[in-house]
């Protein structure tokens, strides 16, 4: 009778060990900030020894950069499908972004990584190009560029799209970041949760030719 090898998870599945560091580093990183946590602790965590976290990751550094490289690719779920086509878009399409963001923060790998990207914002020029671009400058140009089409198309109020873009958009973002800091505390979010619909219904009921017609 052959005699089954005992193989740890880490030895026997690469892929497995190296997802291990990736979700042991988050926890780490925004528990404690990036500079506060070795690599000897993180292989500590994951029961590795720290030379084999160098089999996955060169450094410290490049593990940070998977993460943020994650966040990003993650983001891109904040649009609809079908949300390129740009010219087919209806009002509706607020009230989803909405929702998917929404949704994507509440998950514990966003939420946690959020927490490192703030952390890290006035230190790490990556993390403050994904603030800056992703979560900001970028949705704000998506915005302006539906409402433009809309507008031209006719199925919403003649507005200003520069000026309703920023008034949906930065609303919307100081809304998400007060939710996320309240979860990220463990505090109540009902009442942020419930200004972020009203937020996205009042937006809605001003730029939709019903709005004008009841006056």
């Amino acid at each position: 009778m052959k005699v089954k090898k005992n193989v740890s998870k880490a030895e026997d599945d690469p892929r497995s060990t190296k997802e291990k560091i990736f979700d042991v580093s988050v926890d780490l990183f925004s528990q404690k900030g990036f500079d506060a946590v070795s690599v000897r602790e993180i292989a500590r965590n994951v029961g590795i020894r720290e030379s084999s976290i160098y089999n996955h990751y060169p450094s410290k550094e490049t593990i940070l950069d998977a993460i943020f490289q994650y966040f990003r690719k993650e983001l891109t779920k904040m649009r609809p499908p079908g949300a390129s086509n740009i010219e087919k878009l209806n009002p509706d399409i607020f009230k989803e972004r909405v929702h998917r963001t929404h949704t994507l923060f509440r998950t514990p790998p966003m939420e946690k990584i959020f927490k490192i990207l703030i952390n890290e914002l006035f230190k790490n020029e990556k993390a403050r190009e994904i603030v800056l671009h992703d979560l900001i400058q970028e949705p704000h140009k998506f915005t302006e560029k539906v409402l433009d089409s809309m507008n031209q198309r006719g199925i919403i109020q003649p507005i200003d799209p520069k000026i309703m873009a920023v008034e949906f958009q930065y609303t919307t973002l100081s809304l998400f970041l007060e939710y996320l800091i309240l979860k990220s505390n463990n505090l109540d979010t009902k009442n942020v949760e419930t200004r972020l619909k009203n937020h996205v219904e009042f937006f809605l009921l001003i730029i939709t030719p019903e709005a004008g017609n009841e006056n």
